[in-house]
């Protein structure tokens, strides 16, 4: 998280404009999606459940898949998760912004059934930063001020392929992932291209983690031939 402050006090124009305009060309309409999901709170619940559990799903990558005997499965995921957020926090210090409701200048008015606590996260630190008037950083209260790539998006994903082997936990993976990924417009004021983007960085990071580990299993499966193949040495029985 701390990095995330770094690459936002490198203070480049914001992008909301064009992240917008970005979504329009796509034709998705962000106020249009907000009135649908305010107009339903029963929805927001659970919607609302899944956007914060990307903490507590990551302990529980951490933790069952060792103890399910899925070890490269679950080094794999960790590998994937640092590489996502490492390339997320780069991208987001070049194309920098505070999220959708402020760029079409939306209250809580607009939206009284719920409370975009991600947004506002970043709608309080990411000026501070840019602005260089927050220069002390506490632990306890850091946030990610990072809207494009979306790391919520990128994180759905990464948890619904590290759980794939645990075909019990797969079932409840995918479909809370995907509950995770609508949720992170409105709980942090993502536009459409962030998700888009979260998705493509996680995949990269899913890509280049699995030749990472199909290379170092090919190495350890030479070098064990070669350890078969050593002559004994003289005076000892082959």
């Amino acid at each position: 998280l701390t990095l995330t402050y770094v690459a936002t006090s490198a203070g480049f124009p914001l992008q909301d404009a064009r992240l917008l305009a970005w979504d329009r060309a796509l034709g998705f309409e962000f106020k249009s999606f907000l009135d649908f999901i305010n107009g339903h709170p029963e929805l927001l619940s659970v919607l609302a459940q899944s956007y914060s559990s990307i903490t507590l799903q990551m302990i529980l990558l951490g933790l069952v898949l060792p103890l399910t005997g899925c070890y490269q499965r679950g080094a794999e995921a960790i590998c994937a998760y640092i590489l996502a957020l490492l390339v997320t926090t780069c991208i987001s210090a070049f194309v920098p912004a505070i999220g959708v409701y402020h760029v079409l200048g939306l209250q809580a008015s607009d939206f009284p059934n719920f409370e975009p606590a991600g947004y506002y996260d970043t709608l309080r630190d990411a000026p501070l930063v840019r602005a260089g008037l927050l220069r002390k950083l506490n632990l306890p209260q850091l946030v990610g001020v990072v809207t494009f790539p979306s790391f919520h998006a990128a994180a759905a994903v990464l948890y619904m392929w590290s759980f794939w082997p645990l075909r019990w936990l797969r079932l409840a993976a995918i479909p809370w992932n995907v509950l995770m990924i609508v949720a992170t417009p409105l709980g942090g004021g993502h536009y459409l291209v962030d998700i888009l983007a979260g998705v493509a960085v996680s995949t990269v990071a899913i890509v280049v983690t699995t030749a990472i580990s199909a290379a170092c299993s090919t190495g350890r499966l030479m070098s064990t031939a070669r350890l078969a193949m050593v002559p004994a040495r003289a005076g000892k029985p082959a």
